[in-house]
């Protein structure tokens, strides 16, 4: 089923809303900068706590415990005990030998989703069109049909389970004690199978005697799975395993805990399986490499939109003859994305000049050059009419 909705705007609102962004965009301007400058102190910061722990950590064997090296940061590679049975709260159902149980619970819902196309029309003003499309799917999410366009005939009950994880409170490394949560992120996923036994002991612990059952490994609350209704509940159960770790981090007493380097950030290192301190150490560099140039995209990307915001009242001025202002945007948008790269770029060769002057130098010099470029080409592409 679809639903269309028209709405109008007039120029005259839409130049109240540009002015709007503008500020909008300029305080967009602002956040990205201060993001950029964070990431790169973040950046630098983890690059030397990751080459100081390096040249400090010492590998140590997880079966007993040297009292020489409390307080000192070690490697440890080891096979993982947990101390006890892992037990979702709600259901009852549980696992052995695991870190953890992951319960994912999904409903058969209504669910709504929105298209929208916007023409514009002669005199600066806008008029958009909203289509608002309803399936029944299963969804992890609540969906509150209360907010949607069309909410009769699209209701969707409670959604009475939320999805949780329960970790093991602690685990045994060799002769060191761990808390479950300190290794989870390590684990390996698996699904674990429900039986009708199970799936009839978590019915009942759930409050629904009789009405839960076993079906294709899961927890099903419904008539027919073959032909689900809104309202369907399906729970899934997954182990968290993990059989053997390596970890960097500081020895307390049988306990490991963060180490803190001199620059104030902090070091606990996993991965699954064994593996060397070098290579952790040095895969631990290329995660820092990866989520750094993740912000700095999100960074540039975030001061190209604020610089758009800011530049859109010129494109709505022009819109009172739909074209030109077309063309405007085109314009003011290839602007925004020069503005974005320059103004980025320079951020982050600040952030990094006390750490490699050559290269803020040279990026910095790759900016003048871009900004050069462009106001070049501007300059042709302006004076092509007069000749």
């Amino acid at each position: 089923m679809n639903v269309v909705t028209r709405t109008s705007t007039s120029w005259f609102s839409r130049l109240g809303g540009a002015l709007t962004g503008a500020i909008f965009g300029f305080i967009l301007v602002i956040v990205a900068i201060v993001a950029l400058l964070w990431n790169e102190g973040r950046s630098v910061a983890t690059y030397e706590s990751l080459v100081e722990g390096q040249s400090i950590v010492v590998s140590t064997d997880a079966a007993r415990i040297d009292p020489a090296l409390d307080g000192k940061l070690v490697h440890i590679e080891s096979g993982v005990v947990p101390e006890a049975d892992v037990v979702d709260p709600d259901t009852g159902i549980s696992a052995s030998g695991v870190i953890g149980l992951a319960r994912k619970v999904e409903m058969y819902q209504w669910v709504e989703e929105k298209s929208s196309k916007t023409e514009k029309k002669l005199g600066g003003g806008e008029e958009t069109v909203t289509t608002y499309t309803y399936s029944r799917e299963w969804s992890g999410d609540a969906q509150d049909s209360s907010k949607f366009q069309e909410s009769a005939g699209h209701e969707n009950p409670e959604f009475w389970l939320p999805s949780t994880e329960t970790l093991v409170e602690t685990a045994k490394l060799g002769a060191f004690s761990v808390e479950g949560s300190q290794i989870a992120s390590a684990g390996t996923r698996q699904a674990l199978p429900i039986t009708a036994e199970t799936a009839a002991e978590a019915s009942e612990a759930l409050g629904y005697p009789g009405e839960g059952r076993a079906v294709t490994q899961a927890l099903y609350f419904g008539a027919d799975e073959k032909a689900p209704q809104v309202g369907d509940t399906r729970v899934r159960f997954e182990k968290i395993v993990l059989p053997e770790v390596s970890v960097v981090a500081m020895q307390r007493g049988d306990r490991l805990a963060e180490y803190t380097t001199e620059n104030g950030y902090t070091l606990f290192l996993l991965a699954a399986g064994r593996e060397t301190s070098d290579k952790m150490f040095a895969d631990s560099q290329t995660e820092n490499v990866i989520l750094t140039w993740v912000i700095r995209a999100a960074g540039i990307l975030g001061l190209f939109v604020g610089f758009a915001l800011i530049l859109r009242i010129f494109s709505v001025i022009g819109d009172v003859i739909p074209f030109v202002g077309t063309l405007i945007g085109f314009g003011t948008g290839l602007i925004s994305f020069v503005l974005a790269i320059a103004v980025g770029v320079t951020v982050i060769a600040i952030g990094w000049f006390a750490v490699r002057p050559l290269l803020s130098i040279g990026l910095i010099v790759g900016v003048v050059a871009i900004i050069w470029a462009y106001s070049r080409y501007v300059r042709k592409q302006t004076a092509q009419p007069a000749a």
